[in-house]
This record gives C-alpha cells, structure tokens and sequence, in this order.
C-alpha cells in the first residue's frame, strides 16, 4: 500500500496544482519546464562534447600515423633504417603518442620509439596481427604495455604504387645500385605494393581528462541556468499572469475579426507597450492588407527577375561544363593520337620498306592498300589533333582582347575557386588587374584553356584556400613586344625538379586525379602562338605562371629544299635511340637499305654512352623514354658535340614547335607516321649541316 500510495504522489501533485491560480501554475511549470530543457540539453550537448572530443582524437591519431607513413615512404623505399628511427622519435614526441613503430612488409619491427629490444623481431599479439594484415587503416583498442592506460593502436598502411616496367626482351633487370638492396619481390607483380605499416599507439588519457572538464563545465552552467531561469520565472509570472489575461481576450476578439477592440492595460511595463501595440496593430490591418496586394505583386515581379537570373546562371554552368567536358576529351584525344602515330609509324614504315623491295604486281598492290590506310589513319590522327587545338599551325588566328578571355576563364571557373571552396569550408580569393594590354593576334578559345587549366591548377595548389591573382600588361622593354599575363597563387609551390618537368605530356603530381596533360596542352597552345609560358615557384611560397604574347605573327620561314625521294645511299653514320623495339627496327632497316651505318638501342643512358665512344653524323631518339626523355638526350648530346645534328622523331610531333625544339637542342621534329623519303631527307639535311659531309 504504502508503495502505490508514492506512485500516486506526482499524479496528485499536478491535480492539486488547478487550485493554485495561474501565478503558481505558471512558476511551477516554467521550473518543470527548465529543468527538464536543461537536463536535456546537458545529455545531448555532454554526448556531442564527448563524441566530438574522441572523433577529434582519432583524427589527430589518424593524422599522425598519416604524416609519419608519408615521410617514411621513401626512407623504407631506401632502406633507410636510421632515418625512420628518426621519423618514429619525431612522432613519439607528441604528448599524445604512447609509441610508434614502423613493420617492414614481413610484420618485423624495423623501426621503434621506445623499445630498441623489439627491432628485428615479429609481434604476435592479437593487435599487432590484426595491424599487419590490414590493408588499409586500422584503430583497435588497446592498452600501454608500460602504462596500462587505454590506447588507440593505429596501423597505416605504407603503399609504393609504382609504374610498369619498360624492359626491353632480353633485358635484365640490374639491381639497386643506390641501396645495394635486391629489388622487390616480384611475386608482388603490380603498380600497388605494400611495403611496410605504420603504427602509433594514442594515448585516451588527455581525451578522458577534456571529457571529464567539459562534463564539469556544463553542470556547472546548467545549474547557473536554472537558477537564472527560476528567478526569471518569478518576476514574469508576478508581472505577466494579471495582465496576459486581458491580452487573450483582446487577441481572441481581433481574431474574430472585431478590429475595433481596444485592450485598456495600465501597468506601466512592456505589457502596457505590448497593449498599446496590439491597439496599433488592428488599427493598421487594414492598410497592411491593401500593402499586401502590393506587396504580392511586386513579389511576382522579382520571382520574374529571379528565374531569369537563375536561367542565366545556368547557362553559365553549362558553358563551364562544356569546357571541362571538351578540356578531358582533348586529354583523352591527344593521348590517342599519340598512340596511333606511334602504330601508324611502325605499319607505314615497313610498307614502304617491303614496296622498294617487292616487284610482284599483286604484292605491291596489297603493300600499297597498307600504304594507304596508314595515311588515312595519319590523317585521322592529324584531324583529333585539330579538334583538340594541339597543333602547332596559327590558320585560325584572329584579333584577341586579353582583358575579356581573361575575365572569361575567371567566370568559367567560378564553381571550382569560389562554390566548391566554399562547399570545403575553405576561402579562395580571385582578383584581376589589368593594365591597358593591347590586342593581340590568336586564337580565344585556346587562350581561354590556357588560363582556364592556370586557375584550376591553381585552385588544386591551395587546400586551405588562398589567393589569386591574374595581371595583365604590355610587355617592358626586354620582355617582347607583346602582352604579358602573370598567374599567381599562394598556395604549396613546386621544388626546382618538379618544375623542370612540369610541362612534360602526362607528368603529374595528383596522383590519379590528374592526366599530366593541362599544362602541356597549355605549352602546346603558347607556342602555337609564338609565344613563352613559364612557372616561377618556391615550396610554400606559390607559384607564379607568366605568359608572353606577342602582338602579331612572324613570317613564315620557307622549308629548307632536300634530296629527291630516292633510295640514294646515304653515308652516314646515325644512332638510334628508342624504347620501342618494333619501330626502332623500322628506322634502322630504313636507314640500313638508305646505305647508312648505324647503332641502336631501347636505352637512353646506353646511347650516350655509344655516342661517347664513337662519331656519330646524326642522332635520332623518341621523346618519351623511361629512363631519361628526348630532352633531356637532346641536351646532352649538345653537352658532348654541339654540331651534332639531333632529330626528335615522337608521335607529339604537331604539339612541338620547331623554333622551341632548337632552343631545347633539337635540330629536327619529325611526327609520327612519316614516309621514307622524309627519313632520307632528313639524313641528308643533317649532313648537309657539316662541313666535309655529303648526302
């Protein structure tokens, strides 16, 4: 009895509570009230705290782990054991890491913060299994083996993604000079290799230790709260249960619709101003209502204003994802192309090779189908190229407002520097000034790629947000006479090595973010125009673009007259340098049946060393190789013999302008396909070059 009588007590309470006048009612909940408002709020906001406090815990474990993996990288990549002990010693000095450890790809310990006697050895505990076979990151809860204190163990993966090998058959791979290590299993055959994992044990202690201070924090405001909102309940129910009731029936008249009520209330306070209020309030309904219509109409008017504002911002959009659209389908055409001439070349070659030596009617005329179709698919090549604006010829030339492509490009990219930003939480500031720059003679659209690819490549560059900044202006004196446009960001910078690569066809740093061809699409157009870009970059100082434009086109220099297309023997002596077995035999079987000697080789690094030991007339190579590219040939050759005529035959050969190849040490491009007699006379041309040869 006793029992049923206390959970009767609350149900009694609250029906005594209807003889307490509205006053006591009023105080009486309005504590309830806060009471409950405020043990809630402390639940909800005490888990939040606590769920914000552990999941920022993590981040920062995560974050650790993440940072000590990628400066371990390339010491483990190197073997590198002193250098990860000093990575581990970095890490452990955070007051939040317990440890940390890096295992080799095996599961040994190569690397520890705190205990040396576990180097060389394999963890078997559960944990430590668990870290080694993960292949991605993992949290697991633990305990400090010294302390005893909670822990996250945190294992992070270290993964070399590395490229496909470029061996040539018969070619065996050499080991690593530089570590004096065996090269990686090759039973790990693939671009992605687990080389090791990283480990750092985090410590819950300093979370435990915020959970319980803004536990205390919070009681201590929730209780100043309900003492405030108690007194607060007190005063209003004094001052407002009297005179709220004659509020209620004046408001339950006027919404009657009786807007001739009047609510007498004298209390000299707010509800006398709140009285007052209401009296002014029904008299001016009326005006309110005729201002309504009008408010209505000039509300549709702006609904009008704002669709077509919408419309327009939509059309914007499009045009932007036009751009982008076209800006991957010319990095994806252009890598075709490449691939094409590179096939093209080989088929056209040794159809023309067999057709000097084929008499048979029906032979020759099966090899001069074969001659066809290649040069059909040249020009096919030569057509993406021109749909994709990779040449290097200037047919559709016209007068150009630097000003308004630069603006252009800004409002194109205003999703990704400005709503994208945003939509990261992050800041990206775009300013443009302009000084008066001339018009000059190009092509707009390629020059709004250019500046397009600039921005977003700018905006990739800056994580946390940034600046940039965009100038144009007539070229100083020294400078060209011409326009010049800077393109600066404040974002992470380019180390010198990068930046000497940075316009090489699919050379990226975004991993598989990126296509390696932006800016040498943008290399590509510059020079189409005649004109120079370069970069200007620090780490952690930004980078700057500055492009030179001049005013109009020099004339065109005539080709230089050579041979007649025959087989003519040709003594000359020519090294070949290309990583392509089959159509490094087409040029070599070429120049063989021309009468030339030659030596070749799939190597870049072999062929210098062949020109070092012999004499050499002309020296042939492919752009992009392995080990070096056909720059990078082309300078050293001039390094050893600067007369020696250097011939760059690539399937970029519309990409690269001639005037630019020679200032690099290139003396003749060839693209991809070509014919026979362009090979010969190309021999020729090259030993016409030197005093004493003859072709």
């Amino acid at each position: 009895m006793p029992v049923k009588r206390k959970a009767l007590f609350p149900v009694a309470l609250l029906w005594n509570m209807r003889r307490w006048g509205l006053r006591g009612r009023f105080f009486t909940y309005m504590i309830i009230l806060i009471v409950i408002l405020m043990g809630g709020v402390f639940v909800v906001v005490e888990k939040n705290n606590r769920t914000v406090i552990l999941l920022e815990g993590r981040k920062r474990g995560l974050s650790n782990a993440l940072y000590l993996a990628a400066l371990s990288t390339a010491p483990l990549l190197m073997y590198d054991y002193t250098k990860l002990e000093q990575n581990v010693d970095e890490v452990a000095k955070e007051p939040d890491v317990a440890y940390a450890m890096i295992l080799d790809r095996k599961g040994k310990v190569i690397a520890h913060s705190r205990r040396d006697d576990l180097l060389g050895r394999t963890l078997e505990d559960p944990v430590s299994e668990a870290a080694h076979s993960s292949g991605t990151q993992l949290i697991q809860d633990s305990a400090d083996p010294e302390t005893g204190s909670e822990i996250w163990d945190i294992a992070y993966p270290i993964i070399h993604i590395s490229e496909a090998p470029g061996s040539q058959p018969g070619l065996q791979p050499a080991e690593s000079e530089t570590t004096g290590s065996p090269d990686p299993d090759p039973s790990d055959n693939g671009p992605v290799q687990k080389w090791g994992t990283v480990r750092i044990g985090f410590s819950k202690r300093f979370l435990k230790a915020e959970i319980a201070r803004s536990r205390r924090d919070l009681i201590i405001l929730s209780l100043a709260a309900v003492i405030l909102a108690s007194g607060a309940a007190t005063l209003l129910a004094e001052r407002i249960t009297g005179p709220i009731r004659k509020l209620a029936d004046g408001a339950l008249s006027i919404t009657r619709g009786d807007l001739d009520t009047e609510i007498q209330i004298e209390t000299g306070d707010e509800i006398e101003d709140l009285a007052a209020t209401f009296n002014s309030m029904t008299k001016e309904v009326a005006k309110h209502r005729e201002k309504q219509k009008r408010f209505i109409k000039q509300l549709a008017s702006k609904n009008k204003q704002l669709k077509r504002e919408i419309s327009a911002r939509e059309q914007l959009e499009g045009e932007l994802i036009k751009v982008e659209r076209l800006r991957a389908l010319g990095e994806m055409s252009g890598g075709v192309a490449h691939d094409f001439n590179n096939i093209l070349g080989t088929i056209l070659g040794y159809a023309q090779l067999l057709l000097e030596k084929v008499d048979a009617p029906p032979a020759r005329k099966q090899l001069e189908i074969i001659e066809k179709a290649a040069l059909d698919g040249a020009e096919t090549v030569r057509r993406i190229q021109e749909f994709t604006r990779v040449r290097a010829d200037s047919s559709a030339f016209t007068e150009v407002d630097i000003r308004q492509v630069v603006e252009d490009s800004v409002e194109f990219t205003r999703t990704r520097w400005k709503h994208e930003a945003k939509a990261r939480g992050i800041d990206i500031d775009v300013r443009c000034e302009f000084d008066d720059p001339p018009v000059i003679v190009g092509d707009p659209s390629g020059l709004r790629e250019v500046f397009t690819n600039l921005i977003i490549n700018a905006v990739d560059a800056m994580p946390k947000g940034g600046a940039i900044r965009i100038a144009a202006r007539r070229a100083a004196p020294g400078e060209g006479d011409g326009v010049l446009v800077t393109v600066s960001d404040s974002g992470v910078g380019m180390s010198p090595e990068i930046q000497k690569r940075i316009f090489d066809p699919f050379f990226t740093t975004k991993g598989t973010r990126g296509s390696g061809l932006g800016l040498s699409i943008c290399y590509g157009i510059v020079s189409r125009h005649k004109g120079e870009i370069r970069a200007e970059s620090r780490i952690g100082k930004g980078t700057t673009f500055l492009i030179t434009l001049p005013l109009g086109l020099p004339g065109r220099k005539p080709a230089p007259a050579g041979p007649p297309s025959t087989g003519e023997l040709l003594a000359a002596r020519v090294l070949v340098i290309d990583d392509d077995e089959v159509f490094r035999s087409v040029l070599s079987d070429t120049l063989l049946q021309s009468g030339c000697t030659i030596a070749q080789t799939g190597s870049a690094i072999e062929g210098l060393s062949f020109f070092a030991e012999g004499e050499f007339d002309l020296v042939i190579t492919d752009l992009g190789m392995d080990e070096m590219s056909g720059w990078d040939v082309a300078a050293r050759i001039k390094e050893q013999s600067a007369g020696t005529p250097v011939a760059l035959i690539t399937g970029w050969g519309a990409q690269i302008d001639e005037q630019t190849a020679r200032k690099r040490g290139v003396d003749f491009v060839v693209g991809k396909p070509f014919r026979l007699d362009d090979l010969r006379n190309l021999v020729h041309r090259a030993l016409s070059m030197q005093p004493g040869k003859r072709g």
